[in-house]
Parts: structure tokens; sequence; C-alpha cells
């Protein structure tokens, strides 16, 4: 970790971490502000999408203006390609096995719920690919910078413990979630958010968390089109 690290101060990190969790959440009220304003459904989506890009943006100049130190703190483990691919393989096994694990577990104690948000949004996504591929693309490249890249590293720094970083940084994400409508759409990104922590700590690449991320939502979402 770089040596600039060691001196960030308690407060600072906890206004990062702040930061890091409200923008995303203020980019989600946002979308729902413009309901109100008579915006067709998919034209709604897309802003919803550009809104949460813009708080990347947002945090992004944050560390680099106000904290002065890179947004990723954690230096890109370079991998050849075939090492890359095959932990890009693990990762997305891992996070298969998690899934489903999670669904036994949700069928066995009968947590079923419609999330009316999700089937509004397949609704769209029927009408335009395009929409799908932007929106995985989104997903996969803002929220894991944001919540593995931005977030889980000043976690660590906080309670100088990866453990509590990576649950809060998992629940925190779940928690991103709630505006989708019910318990399933919560308790599945803390899955997935806890899969993708624990890999990010073991292979420091933000890219394979990053492509992992994009194709299981362009499966999922692709599956259920």
């Amino acid at each position: 970790m770089l040596n600039i690290l060691n001196s960030t101060k308690k407060p600072a990190l906890i206004i990062s971490i702040i930061l890091s969790v409200l923008l995303p959440v203020l980019a989600m009220y946002f979308s729902l502000l413009i309901k109100k304003l008579g915006i067709d459904n998919e034209t709604q989506f897309y802003i919803s999408r550009f809104a949460i890009w813009i708080s990347l943006l947002l945090l992004y100049l944050y560390a680099i203006k106000i904290e002065k130190q890179p947004f990723l703190l954690w230096k890109e483990t370079n991998y050849t390609f075939s090492e890359f691919a095959k932990a890009l393989f693990i990762t997305f096994v891992k996070l298969f096995l998690a899934v489903y694990i999670t669904g036994l577990l949700i069928m066995l104690f009968k947590i079923t719920a419609e999330s009316a948000v999700l089937q509004k949004a397949l609704a769209l996504f029927k009408k335009s690919y395009f929409l799908l591929f932007f929106t995985c693309v989104t997903a996969g490249i803002t929220e894991e910078l944001i919540f593995r890249g931005y977030l889980l590293p000043r976690l660590e720094l906080l309670f100088k413990n990866k453990i509590p970083a990576i649950i809060i940084s998992s629940i925190l994400f779940g928690l991103l979630h709630i505006g989708d409508g019910t318990l399933l759409n919560v308790i599945g990104p803390i899955v997935i958010g806890l899969v993708f922590a624990i890999q990010y700590e073991k292979y420091r690449n933000i890219k394979i968390l990053i492509i992992c991320h994009f194709l299981w939502d362009l499966f999922l979402l692709m599956a259920k089109t």
C-alpha cells in the first residue's frame, strides 16, 4: 500500500466513506425525482444510469483534488492473459456457487417476493437490448470502482482489519439496492458484494471484478428477457 496512506487521518477517511455511499444514493433518489417530470420510462432509466456515472466522477475528483491521493488505493496487480482468465473464471464460479447456495436458503425459508421495479426494468430491456447492455456496463464499472475499488480499501484503513471492511462494504452495497423493492434485492447484492470484496482482497485487480460483474448481470438479464 502506498506510503501516503499511512498519514491518512481518521476524519478524512470517514468523510471519504460517507461520500462513497452518499453520492450513489443521491443518484438513485435523483432518478426517483425525475419520474415526476412526465418523462417516458426509457428516458428516465437512461438518466438514472448517467446519474450514477456522475456520482463516480465526483468521487474521483474528490479523491484526486481533496484527498490528494489515488482513487484506487491498492496498486493494480498485473497478470498474464492466462492468469487473468483463470482469476476471472474462479471469481465467476465462486459467485455462481454463493448465489446458488443463497437461492437454496431463500427457498428453504420461503423468502419470496416479486420486485415491481425489476419487472418494469425487464419490460424496458425487452424493447431495447442496448439499454440492457448499457445498464450492465454501468453496474459493472461504477459499482465495482465505488464499492470495491474506492470504499473497501478505505474501510480497511479505518478499521485496520479486512474482515469488517469486507462485511460493511458488502452490506452497504446491498442496501444501495433497497430501492428495488424487496428483501431479496438486498440479500442478493450483499452476497455478491462479499464474493467480490474477498476476490479484490485476493487479486488486487479491479478489472477482474468489473468484467465478472458485467458478465453476471448480462447473462442474468438476458435469461430473464
